[in-house]
C-alpha cells in the first residue's frame, strides 16, 4: 500500500438511501453513487446493501488501481465512535440499536473502520469548505424528518459522556398546544415538526410532513404561512438557547428544509435580531454529500495520525 496517497471508502446510511464514495488523500471524491437502504426488510437487509454498496465502490477503485486503506461510516442514531456500536436508535433504520457496525465491517473487509454520527459527520464534511471555522466553536443543525445536531470545538467533536452530545431535537419544552404536557424539541423544531403546528393550526390532519407545508406554502395557504411563522419562532428560540449555552462562533443549518429556506429564513434572522443573538448563522452548503465527505474525513484523518502516511 502506498504511504503517500491512500484512499478510502466512506457511506452515509440514511432511511431511504445509502450513498457511497471514494475519496483520495486530499479528501476528493473520486467516484459516488446511491444506494436504497432496504429498511422494509429489516436490518439484516440493510447490512446487506451497506455491504453491496460498499463492493461496488471497492470494485471500481480497483479498476483504477487504486488501494483502499479503511472504511468512514456515517449513520443515523447515537453513535458510541470508540466501539463502532449504534448506541441508541429509531426504527427509521429496524432494529439498529445495539449493532456492532465496525466489527461487522471489519470482518467482512479486513479493513480499519470507523462509524460515527450521521450530523456529526455532516458537520466535519462541511467544514472542509470552511477551513478558517475548523479551529473555532462550531454547532450544525439539521432540519429534516426530526432534528439532529453537532457541535465541535477546536477541530474536534464533542461526543459526550454517553455519546448524546449536540442531539437538541431530544430536549425537552413545554408544549405550546396543552398545559403541564412536556414534548421533543423535534416535536416542533423539524420537517415532521412543521407538520404539527400546521395540523394544529389547521384542528385537522391536512399535512403528513414538512413537505406537504412547503407546497402549501407555495400556493399562499393561509394555515402553511401561519405554521412557517411559528417555526420560525421556536427555532430562533432554540438557536437563543445554544447561545447561551455553548457560545458558539457559527451555526450551521443544514437538512431538507433548508432547500425551502426562502419561506423562512428572513423571518428567522428578524427574530434573532430581536433577541440580540450575535452568533453568525448560515445554510450549510454540501447538502446530502456532507455525510460522505465528514466520514471520509474522520476516516482519512484516524490513517494519519496511525501512521502518518499523508504528505
Amino acid at each position: 500500500m502506498s504511504k503517500t496517497s491512500p484512499s478510502v471508502l466512506a457511506i452515509d446510511i440514511g432511511g431511504t438511501k445509502i450513498r457511497a464514495g471514494v475519496f483520495d488523500c486530499q479528501r476528493n471524491c473520486l467516484h459516488q453513487s446511491d444506494f436504497p437502504t432496504d429498511v422494509s426488510k429489516g436490518r439484516d437487509a440493510v447490512i446487506n446493501s451497506i455491504q453491496y454498496s460498499l463492493y461496488s465502490m471497492l470494485a471500481w477503485a480497483r479498476s483504477q488501481s487504486i488501494t483502499i486503506a479503511g472504511i468512514g461510516v456515517s449513520t443515523a442514531g447515537v453513535v458510541n465512535s470508540e466501539k463502532g456500536e449504534i448506541v441508541c436508535a429509531t426504527e427509521a433504520i429496524p432494529q439498529w440499536q445495539g449493532t456492532l457496525l465496525a466489527s461487522i465491517l471489519n470482518e467482512m473487509f479486513d479493513l480499519p473502520v470507523i462509524v460515527e454520527n450521521d450530523v456529526k459527520a455532516a458537520l466535519l464534511g462541511q467544514l472542509l469548505r470552511l477551513p478558517a471555522m475548523q479551529k473555532k466553536r462550531v454547532v450544525m443543525l439539521t432540519l429534516g424528518t426530526g432534528l439532529g445536531g453537532a457541535m465541535l470545538v477546536n477541530g474536534q467533536l464533542i461526543s459526550g459522556s454517553h455519546f448524546v452530545a449536540g442531539h437538541f431535537g431530544r430536549m425537552k419544552m413545554p408544549s405550546p398546544w396543552a398545559q403541564d404536557e412536556i414534548v421533543s424539541v423535534e416535536s416542533l423544531v423539524s420537517g415532521t415538526g412543521l407538520a404539527n403546528i400546521a395540523n394544529h393550526l389547521a384542528k385537522q390532519q391536512l399535512f403528513t410532513n414538512g413537505k406537504d407545508v412547503i407546497e402549501a406554502l407555495k400556493r399562499h395557504d393561509e394555515i402553511a404561512q401561519n405554521a412557517i411563522g411559528k417555526f420560525s419562532q421556536w427555532l430562533a428560540l432554540v438557536l437563543e438557547n445554544i447561545y447561551w449555552s455553548i457560545d458558539p462562533d457559527l451555526i450551521l443549518l443544514g437538512g431538507g428544509l433548508i432547500d425551502a429556506q426562502q419561506h423562512w429564513w428572513h423571518e428567522l434572522t428578524e427574530r434573532l435580531h430581536e433577541k440580540q443573538v450575535p452568533v453568525q448563522v448560515i445554510a450549510a452548503s454540501l447538502g446530502n454529500d456532507a455525510g460522505i465527505y465528514g466520514a471520509a474525513d474522520l476516516m482519512l484523518t484516524q490513517l494519519e495520525s496511525a501512521e502518518n502516511m499523508c504528505v
